[in-house]
């Protein structure tokens, strides 16, 4: 999931993903079985992207483009938890690791999940419940 400060979706989603003309809520949009593409939805200062297929978390080359002119803050629940933040086109912080990410994001249960979402609402004051569960997510196909 990134979360860049951004005025509009098509400023947070790569190019070569088209937006459709649907909305969701967020257990729809980070659901596996929706096959392939991205989700966004304006929050706030923010557009998050919601990412179940991990490939944001591996692409420099989005994460210096999209933060350009910005803050961009990633976290990715998976097998290997990562946290990254870049601003102005610059990694600023990088955390792997469940161990690494309990460093920036220290919580009392020791999951990717929960690291994430402190992590998240710390640097962007974006929250999993109230915010992230009221927002309409489009998606966004290849």
């Amino acid at each position: 999931m990134a979360a860049v400060r951004a005025d509009e979706l098509h400023d947070a989603v790569p190019d070569v993903f088209v937006p459709t003309s649907t909305t969701m809520g967020f257990e729809d949009a980070t659901s596996v079985v929706r096959g392939p593409g991205l989700c966004a939805a304006k929050v706030g200062d923010w557009v998050i992207v919601i990412d179940v297929n991990c490939w944001l978390s591996g692409s420099s080359d989005y994460l210096v483009e999209a933060s350009a002119s910005t803050d961009l803050h990633l976290v990715r629940i998976s097998d290997e938890p990562i946290i990254l933040h870049y601003r102005d086109g610059q990694q600023m912080v990088e955390a792997r690791g469940l161990a690494g990410c309990l460093e920036i994001a220290a919580c009392d249960y020791e999951d990717g999940e929960t690291c994430a979402m402190k992590h998240l609402r710390k640097t962007t004051g974006v929250t999993f419940g109230e915010d992230l569960w009221s927002a309409k997510f489009t998606p966004f196909f290849p």
